[in-house]
């Protein structure tokens, strides 16, 4: 009886091996500006309603009441900071910074919000692809309904195809919820996600922890996930390793406006390191050009 047992548990243990989830990208949007409403990182926000906002009496935040579709909204530097109840919660769910998108005052002929947050360009893996992120309705007073929906060719709303259903999703009041999506309709291509907020006069939605895995990589990510930098987010180095034997041959730094603000050659060297001392605080790509191929890892100066 033992020896069956431990079989099926080694058997067991296998299957959950055999389907682990890698993370393809995610973004806790912790790395932003404070109250940035224009597109951030490679992060877009589409504002199609322009309605002014809704904000809190005696509290302000800069933008506050301004048309937006999306602000990096950190409750704990709003003035005064934002104190939560059972009923009223505007935290994020981890860090300080979520994504909220506040409802719009409704026109005669302009009812609802019309707000997209539209992901970076996503390449996803041969299997097993999946998106999960969370999200609340910040005062349980007002629920607050989204779609979710997929692009394979740009972000123009008309590329957008729903993938949440007919009727908009609701999102939970005054505490997060999960929710997750199967992407393997889209496996192996490259893709943008895209949350839009459609509630008519509610109060504010927010998104956080925002994560795309998979369970087979295609060949781009797979070498992305054997290359390390470390640290990250780095002030003065950021070091090159990798567990494919792979061999440096270039390194070039983009920043969020596509432009290169730095670029090294290696001659074919297993670890790199690149000083960023001179490069401003914000997030850049860093391309790494090896023997092995080309891959991309998102990186944080300070």
């Amino acid at each position: 009886m033992k020896k069956n047992l431990l079989i099926a548990a080694l058997l067991m243990g296998s299957c959950f091996t055999a389907s682990a989830q890698t993370t393809i990208f995610e973004d806790s949007f912790e790395t932003y500006a404070d109250f940035d409403k224009a597109d951030v990182g490679e992060w877009s926000f589409v504002d199609v309603d322009l309605l002014p906002t809704y904000g809190f009496t005696g509290v302000s935040f800069t933008n506050s009441g301004t048309p937006m579709a999306f602000i990096v909204f950190n409750s704990t530097a709003t003035t005064p900071p934002l104190t939560s109840t059972a009923t009223s919660n505007w935290t994020a769910r981890t860090g300080s910074k979520a994504m909220v998108s506040f409802a719009g005052e409704p026109t005669a002929t302009q009812t609802a919000n019309n707000d997209w947050l539209i992901s970076p360009q996503i390449s996803l893996g041969s299997d097993g692809n999946m998106l999960s992120f969370w999200a609340k309705s910040a005062d349980a007073g007002f629920q607050e309904s989204f779609n979710v929906l997929v692009s394979t060719t740009g972000t123009d709303m008309g590329d957008f195809t729903k993938i949440s259903g007919a009727t908009p999703l609701l999102a939970a009041l005054a505490t997060y919820g999960e929710h997750t999506f199967d992407l393997d309709n889209y496996a192996g291509q490259q893709i943008y996600i895209a949350i839009q907020n459609v509630s008519a006069d509610k109060f504010g939605l927010a998104i956080d922890d925002f994560k795309v895995t998979a369970t087979t990589l295609g060949l781009n990510e797979t070498l992305a996930s054997r290359f390390s930098v470390f640290p990250n987010p780095a002030t003065n180095v950021v070091n090159i390793a990798n567990a494919e034997n792979a061999l440096v041959t270039g390194v070039s730094i983009v920043d969020m406006n596509g432009r290169t603000v730095k670029s090294v050659s290696f001659d074919g060297v297993a670890e790199a390191q690149i000083n960023v001392s001179d490069l401003a605080s914000g997030m850049y790509l860093m391309n790494i050009a090896s023997d092995k191929g080309t891959t991309t890892k998102k990186i944080v100066k300070n």
